[in-house]
């Protein structure tokens, strides 16, 4: 069934009015959604030296071609987390890491830590659908951490280092856990508007379940839907600086207020867009997801008399680590 077929069955299914116009904006962005980011293939060398690989799926690349691998490990999550300030404080930390990819952020991460408190004890989580077969080296620098955990998958205790991956779909890898008290969570799978079954509210109040309250959830995304869910899931948003990319991303906790500006407290509270993935079951295939959040956003267009902001748009490089 073609994406215009498996629309209007949708939209029959929900038994929802709309015209033939406004249908053909919901095909022709949902199109503009699913195009590939970027023309590369396999591993690729980014701006800065290292290498990335770019995901035969998804079309996007794992980190920004940019900005960097490392760069983007440390500036989008490592140090808007908290963590750095953590291992001054703390004799252990946990971290809950969706979207493991190639384990750079990890081992970046696990690196910079033991540099502030070599005794520091580390327990992470990681989620990911698949692993890759071909994975570019870290630099030297991060080389140890990056090959203990690779050598050890898909879990290990050694070094006051505890390290679990799930495999398989996160949705319900997650439900496994009954007991986790995340410092931080390094939120990076792929686009949303390409991956929006790791977006969705649903998925994201699975994460709440696992963080302490004084955890910090990272990511590079700042779209709307996503900062909406967190939002009516009682989150503090701010906008992280800009890492080789046009905007920010987003740094969100339970005990901290926004921090946005005059534009994006707008768009959150006005734009049709800024509404959340919705994935109940947490087993929508990611099409269907993608679709009924296209459907809402267009009754909500024709419900402020055809009011349309700009596309919400991603760049090349927002994608898992």
């Amino acid at each position: 069934m073609d994406l215009n077929d498996l629309l209007e069955e949708r939209i029959r299914q929900k038994a929802v009015a709309l015209p033939q116009e406004n249908i053909r904006h919901i095909i022709l962005e949902l199109k503009a959604w699913l195009q590939p980011s970027v023309e590369e293939k396999g591993i690729v060398q980014t701006q800065s030296g290292d290498y990335t690989l770019v995901h035969p799926l998804y079309g996007e690349p794992y980190h920004s071609l940019f900005a960097g691998a490392i760069r983007e490990c440390i500036e989008k999550f490592l140090e808007p987390s908290g963590l750095l300030d953590k291992a001054e404080k703390f004799k252990k930390v946990r971290i809950l890491d969706i979207g493991f990819g190639l384990g750079y952020n990890i081992a970046v991460a696990i690196k910079r830590l033991r540099d502030i408190n070599p005794s520091l004890e580390i327990e992470v989580l990681s989620f990911e659908k698949e692993l890759p077969q071909s994975v570019p080296p870290l630099p030297e620098e991060f080389a140890k951490f990056h090959k203990l955990i690779w050598d050890n998958l898909p879990e290990f205790e050694k070094d006051c280092i505890r390290f679990r991956l799930y495999l398989g779909d996160a949705r319900q890898s997650i439900l496994e856990v009954s007991e986790f008290s995340a410092d931080a969570v390094f939120h990076d799978g792929f686009s949303p508007y390409r991956n929006p079954e790791l977006w969705s509210f649903d998925f994201l109040s699975q994460i709440k379940r696992l963080m302490s309250q004084e955890g910090t959830w990272v990511s590079y995304t700042s779209s709307l839907p996503v900062r909406k869910a967190l939002k009516e899931l009682g989150f503090g948003i701010c906008t992280t600086k800009s890492v080789g990319r046009k905007r920010g991303g987003t740094k969100a906790c339970l005990l901290c207020e926004d921090n946005l500006s005059e534009e994006e407290r707008i768009k959150l509270s006005t734009s049709p867009y800024a509404i959340p993935f919705l994935d109940p079951t947490l087993k929508g295939e990611p099409l269907d997801i993608l679709i009924d959040y296209r459907i809402r956003v267009e009754l909500l267009k024709v419900a402020q008399g055809g009011f349309e902001p700009p596309t919400p748009r991603f760049s090349a490089g927002c994608s898992t680590n």
